[in-house]
């Protein structure tokens, strides 16, 4: 078995080597991904921003929480999106469906730049808010898992992980450069022209970069192991239920391990404003900090990767969940202080930083060795989407409200439940897939 392994490792990596424009299929394959993230980032930075204008109420607590379930709402188009895009990918090629997803994930980006507000339109501004969440909901469910497939399925078998890692850094390049975007925006503009205008910038910069994204897609060669299977073989709903029933372990693990993106959220998205909700800190302060988060991220992201080529992949899904187990709530605690400094928030984003690079180092490639090629953009995607929909969204709006009732233990708690969860599943049900054929 591992000669033949090693046979196919070795057949792999000259057709890897001898790929045109290889720069350009990382990049192109990572890049929706980074213009995903940067959209949902952009919306979770700015949401206190705009949230007035858009969700007016009273309570500024009560807008911000409707801006964050509109957050929310956008992950209720995920499962949709992967239900209707990911057999399409499994049918018609990965290349072909990566360029839809980014024309879609732009179109929402461009709509909440132009979005009239609440005082304007009335009730039409969040009816649009939301029709454009939903989109970007719809194009992320299909744009992951074919992506993760893409990437994975031109990667070698010796160095998949790493080969495939650049989609997982994309989501920390993206992150760091809304933070960047955002504090930039929030820092050289006054309150008023932020309030009135200056937010809708950075929305118009990703829906740019979207056309840019459509232009590095086009061209891209289709991947050589969805080229030796069967095209054009039928995809249904019925199909995509079998496939499903096929493989329900597989299907659980990836729901299980979608679990900790709980803990992405928390620390990538949402510890700004938890910063500032809960120790005072000014959000260009929390906004510097999510660069050198992010930073700390992707030099965690390759990093990781690298070594689970080497030792596998179970000891860092484990390492992550432990981590988070035993650290969360006395890192949040840390923050629940009056006149909270830069210092101490640095220290806890970036220590909740690497523990987040553990487990994404892997994931992706988990997914990918889980599953044949002729069903893995839909065993990816569907229990993928669902998990992201109820816990991935809803984390920034959950943890607001948290917050507001018990403060960081409540928080911590509900992390804790899930590392509890994704700990027992590993151990007991996740296969290692190091070195797995991906056909």
């Amino acid at each position: 078995m591992s000669e033949r392994l090693h046979a196919g490792a070795t057949r792999a990596a000259p057709a890897l080597q001898a790929t045109p424009g290889r720069t350009r299929t990382l990049v192109g394959g990572a890049i929706g991904h980074f213009i995903e993230w940067y959209d949902w980032s952009i919306y979770g930075f700015l949401a206190g921003i705009f949230a007035a204008q858009m969700f007016p109420s009273d309570d500024p607590t009560a807008s911000l929480i409707a801006s964050f379930s509109v957050f929310a709402i956008g992950f209720l188009g995920r499962p949709i999106g992967a239900f209707v895009l990911s057999p399409l990918a499994d049918k018609y090629g990965r290349r072909t469906l990566l360029s839809a997803t980014i024309i879609m994930a732009g179109i929402g980006g461009l709509v909440i730049a132009l979005c009239p507000t609440y005082a304007q339109i009335g009730i039409a501004a969040p009816i649009l808010i939301v029709a454009a969440r939903l989109l970007q909901g719809f194009s992320a469910g299909g744009e992951y898992q074919i992506a993760i497939a893409f990437l994975n399925e031109h990667a070698g078998t010796r160095n998949r992980a790493f080969g495939a890692s650049p989609q997982q850094v994309s989501i920390g390049v993206s992150v760091l450069v809304a933070t960047g975007v955002a504090s930039l925006t929030t820092s050289s503009l006054t309150p008023e022209a932020l309030a009135s205008w200056g937010w809708r910038v950075p929305f118009l910069i990703g829906a740019a970069m979207s056309l840019f994204g459509l232009y590095l897609r086009r061209g891209l060669a289709e991947t050589p192991a969805f080229e030796k299977t069967e095209r054009g073989h039928s995809v249904s709903a019925v199909s995509i239920l079998t496939s499903i029933a096929e493989f329900p372990k597989e299907v659980f693990i990836v729901f299980v391990i979608q679990l900790n993106g709980l803990q992405y959220y928390l620390w990538m998205i949402f510890l700004p404003t938890y910063a500032n909700l809960a120790g005072g800190l000014d959000r260009t302060s929390g906004f510097v900090v999510g660069i050198l988060a992010s930073i700390a991220y992707c030099i965690g992201v390759p990093i990781f990767a690298f070594i689970s080529d080497r030792i596998g992949r179970k000891p860092f899904l484990i390492g992550a969940a432990v981590a988070f187990l035993l650290f969360t709530y006395p890192l949040l605690s840390m923050l629940a202080v009056p006149a909270l400094t830069f210092g101490t928030f640095a220290f806890v984003a970036v220590v909740g930083a690497v523990f987040v690079s553990l487990n994404n180092a892997v994931l992706g490639t988990v997914f990918a060795e889980l599953f044949p090629t002729r069903v893995r953009a839909s065993g990816i995607g569907i229990p993928y989407a669902v998990c992201g929909a109820i816990f991935g969204g809803t984390a920034p709006m959950v943890a607001t409200w948290l917050q507001g009732v018990g403060g960081p233990l409540y928080i911590s708690l509900y992390v804790m439940l899930v590392c509890i969860v994704t700990l027992a599943t590993h151990i007991l049900l996740t296969p290692e897939t190091r070195g797995r054929p991906l056909d």
